[in-house]
Formats: C-alpha cells, structure tokens, sequence
C-alpha cells in the first residue's frame, strides 16, 4: 500500500537507505530540510495526502529522490543508477517526478546491474520528498579519508551553487582535510577565494562528528549551505 511518512515517523520501517538516513540525522537533531517519503511507490498510485505533505514543507521548489529498499546492501550498489530530480515545483510537476522515479527501476542500467546481482530480490521503491535549499555551496564530506583509508582525517569537498555538478564530476571542488580535533591540515583552492569560511568548515566538523559518533564513525554525507548561512544535511550513508 502507498503510503507517507514524515521523516519524524520513520523508525524501522523499510524505508530504503536515502530516506533511513535522512531520518537518523533529523533524530540525532542535525539540521534537515524538511521532507516526507512515499512508501512502496507507484506509477499509477499516489496518496490521497500528497499534496496536503507537499504543502507541509513549504511547497515551492524540491528534490524527488529515489530511495529503493535494498539499492545499498554489502555486496551492491545502486548509486546514481535511480532517478534524482530537482527543483520540481508544483503538484502535476511533484505527480511526473515521482513516476520518473519510480519507473528508474526498470531503466536499462538498473536491470543489467540486477541481472548481474543474481541473489539480488525485487527492489521496492520508496521515494523522498525534500525542500530544496537556495544553496551558495554544496558538496560531500567523509568521516573517513576515502582514498587513503586514514580514519583521523575528516575530508570535504565543496563547489558553489548546488552539489549535483560535484557528484556528476562536472566541477572540480575545493578540497579540505582536517585531524582529529578539527584542525585544517591541507586545503586545494579551485580559485583564489576559498568557497568555505572557516566557520563553515567548524559547523561541518561539529555536525559530522556529531553524526558518526551517534550512527557509524563511517559516514559519507552530503551537504548545503543556503544563501544566509545556514547549514543543511542533505544525505548520509
């Protein structure tokens, strides 16, 4: 059955990986846009409450996510293989994304990584609802350096406006690296300017290290700054 929950409704239900984090960090107190997820998502059903959520947030401008049940287990991974729409504005525009999203799981590149995946099952879709963030930057940021492996080294990477060209590979971010206690170690510039403040990378810190000690002290995350300051989490797996 299709059905919403809040992200303060989510507790163990299956949720898929995307909106179960999501749900962690708003319980950890962590700064989130507001969101809801569709459960058990389908192309030709919506929730008799969709629009009544979509205006909860805010309406105006979002983000629909997949979050499939079982696209990030130990041995696989879906990622960037589902659909991710952005600035979707409006209730037919919200109705088309969620069916963009929900029809990802039969897209060509989807059904040749399950047909790899044998032991893989069928993939459910839920789908996340979130509020965009007006963002002056964006980017990832690792518990862990991902390259090297080195757990005292927390890494960030940032590129200004929306992170999608960070991800996609289509920006070359600023680079930072700090120690154990926060302190910056090494920083690459793209340009002459540094696109993070240093309270922005200490509000980056603080709420990264508040997530790994509360979730796992392995975390990928992904974040945005809006145009007055202020911090929002976006991801984490």
């Amino acid at each position: 059955m299709t059905q919403i929950l809040t992200l303060a409704q989510i507790t163990d239900q299956p949720v898929g990986g995307k909106a179960a984090g999501l749900a962690e960090l708003t319980h950890h107190g962590l700064n989130v846009p507001p969101a809801f997820v569709i459960l058990n998502a389908k192309p030709d059903e919506f929730p008799d409450d969709l629009d009544a959520h979509y205006d909860a947030i805010g309406g105006g401008k979002v983000a629909v996510r997949s979050s499939a049940i079982g696209e990030d287990g130990e041995d696989s991974s879906f990622a960037g293989q589902y659909e991710t729409i952005l600035n979707v504005e409006g209730y037919e525009a919200l109705r088309k994304a969620i069916v963009d999203c929900v029809q990802s799981l039969d897209s060509d590149a989807a059904t040749a990584y399950k047909t790899e995946q044998a032991d893989l099952g069928d993939v459910e879709m839920c789908v996340v609802v979130q509020r965009m963030v007006d963002a002056r930057a964006a980017g990832v940021l690792f518990t862990a350096d991902p390259v090297t492996g080195r757990h005292d080294r927390l890494i960030i990477d940032a590129v200004e406006g929306l992170g999608e060209a960070l991800v996609s590979g289509e920006v070359t971010p600023d680079h930072y690296e700090l120690d154990i206690d926060n302190q910056l170690v090494r920083s690459e510039l793209t340009g002459g300017t540094s696109i993070l403040d240093q309270s922005a990378i200490e509000a980056l810190a603080k709420g990264a290290r508040d997530a790994a000690s509360s979730m796992t002290p392995l975390l990928d995350m992904e974040w945005a700054i809006d145009q007055s300051g202020e911090l929002f989490w976006l991801q984490a797996r």
